[in-house]
This record gives C-alpha cells, sequence and structure tokens, in this order.
C-alpha cells in the first residue's frame, strides 16, 4: 500500500495483493521511486510464519513491441542470442486469433533488413519449458496479431529444426517475439544467414587427373530449396545443397 495504512482498505487503495500458489513472477510488486509503502504480510484465515524479500536493483531493460532489442545480420554471420529471460520483460503482444495462448511476458526482437535471406530458429535443449513460442512478423508489432498479420509461429515440440526454421526474405526488416506458454522462463533464439549454394550460386568444385576432393558438412537444414522434379515418383521438394563440378 502507498497510501495510509488502515483497517479498512479496498481495491482502489491497495497496489498489489499476491495470490496464492502463483509463480514468482506474478508475486513480485515493484515499489516505485521516490514513494514509501506499506507492506502487509498474513495467511489467510490463521497465524503462521513467512519470508518477504526487499531488493534495490536497477530495472532491467525492456525489449518491447516499442523498443525491441536490435539484430542485424550479413551473409555469413549468425547471432546466438542466448539468456533471453521473459520473467522480467512484460506483455508487449498478444495473439487474439490463436489457439495457443500469447498473453504470457515475451522478449522482442527486431531483425533489421539485410540484402541477403537469414534463418530464424530456437534451441530447444536451452529452454526451460516445452511451450515456448516464437512469433515472427514483418509487419508492425502490435498487441492484436491474427494468423493474417504473423509470419510464423514455432510448433510447440522441437524434435527437427527444419520444421522449427523461419527462412527471412532478404530486404525485409522482422520483429521476433519470444514467449513460453502461460509463464515466464529462458530461451535461445539462433540467427543464421548461411551461404546459399544454388542452382544459381553453386559451390564450385574443380578436379583434374589424381586429384580427390571431399566435401564435408553439408547441411541441407540450411538452404533452400532450388530444385524440384515435378515428374518423378520420389518428391524431391525438400531443401537441397548445389554442387557444380567443372568442366576437366
Amino acid at each position: 500500500i502507498s497510501q495510509q495504512c488502515s483497517t479498512s482498505q479496498t481495491s482502489d487503495t491497495v497496489d498489489h495483493l499476491s495470490v496464492e500458489g502463483s509463480n514468482d513472477a506474478q508475486n513480485t510488486f515493484i515499489a516505485a521511486a521516490n514513494t514509501s509503502y506499506y507492506i502487509i504480510y498474513e495467511t489467510e484465515g490463521k497465524c503462521g510464519s513467512g519470508e518477504v524479500t526487499i531488493e534495490a536493483y536497477t530495472p532491467a531493460e525492456k525489449y518491447s513491441c516499442s523498443s525491441p532489442y536490435n539484430v542485424s545480420v550479413e551473409i555469413g554471420g549468425n547471432a546466438v542470442l542466448k539468456d533471453v529471460y521473459t520473467c522480467n520483460q512484460d506483455n508487449s503482444n498478444d495473439g487474439v486469433a490463436f489457439e495457443r495462448s500469447l498473453h504470457s511476458r515475451d522478449f522482442v526482437f527486431f531483425l533489421e533488413s539485410s540484402s541477403v535471406p537469414r534463418q530464424i530458429f530456437v534451441s530447444s535443449e536451452s529452454t526451460s519449458s516445452g511451450s515456448d513460442g516464437v512469433q515472427i512478423i514483418s509487419q508492425q508489432c502490435s498487441l492484436n496479431q491474427t494468423s493474417n498479420t504473423v509470419e510464423y509461429l514455432t510448433e510447440e515440440a522441437y524434435n527437427r529444426v527444419a520444421q522449427n526454421t523461419f527462412v527471412a526474405a532478404a530486404n525485409t526488416a522482422y520483429y521476433i517475439i519470444y514467449e513460453t506458454e502461460g509463464k515466464c522462463g529462458s530461451g535461445e533464439v539462433t540467427i543464421e544467414a548461411p551461404m546459399q549454394y544454388s542452382c544459381s550460386s553453386p559451390y564450385n568444385v574443380s578436379l583434374e587427373n589424381g586429384d580427390t576432393v571431399v566435401v564435408k558438412d553439408i547441411d541441407t537444414c540450411k538452404q533452400g530449396n532450388s530444385n524440384d522434379g515435378v515428374d518423378y515418383e520420389p518428391s524431391l521438394s525438400s531443401r537441397d545443397y548445389v554442387i557444380l563440378l567443372e568442366s576437366s
């Protein structure tokens, strides 16, 4: 209570009332600077013991739609955004037309426009929750997103990297919104601009008599689909890696 402490408190005079069974973030109150507060501890219907912790600290920087964390990635580069922690953030974005709830605290990145495509994916192994979500938006970030304004929303199960990878188009800026459904937590978002080896820009290989070339580290998960055979029984619509063997 920041107003006068008395026996006749109402919802208008109490600044914060903790909720039984809530997590730490819900039972944390930020006392404003230059203001005095009464803190009243009790256990409903009985007496007992407890603990109240008060800390003076510099508030965490808020990364929201209006003030996102800026990221820039160019060709061959990558940005591993570790320690993405939402418990000290607010909810700056809420999808109104999604089956999954997006009303939790979130951490907003702004991926600046680049002349090359970039790939965005979440590392499941570094997250503290199995219900992490990432929205990717090229339009204005706001509180009322719909399925028409959100280009991508990650799946809940992170068993396949390719399924949870979004390719950010060249010459386009994106908002990346990370949150854990129904609670706060930590995670990791990786953004890469890998070299693309396609029909138009293949990986060149040249061999002469007696030479051997071993092309290692072929990873198609970081490539696009540059070739699709329409008259083949096996599908050729997956991501591919193109090598050009020069004439010899």
